[in-house]
């Protein structure tokens, strides 16, 4: 989780930065949304992964 949280800073950076392109700018957003789907699924899996080894 801590490496999805590192880059979806890292690509909000790139979009704050003058140099970058439009076209780059809009890979970026599609990234952090990636990021930001990943970490709800992580999370939905790890919630899982805790309720199962609880019943046991």
């Amino acid at each position: 989780m801590l490496v999805l949280v590192c880059m979806t800073i890292s690509f909000v950076m790139g979009i704050g930065t003058g140099s970058t392109g439009v076209l780059e700018k809009v890979v970026l957003v599609g990234l952090i949304g990636g990021c930001v789907y990943a970490a709800a699924k992580v999370t939905t899996l790890s919630e899982w992964a805790v309720r199962r080894l609880e019943h046991r």
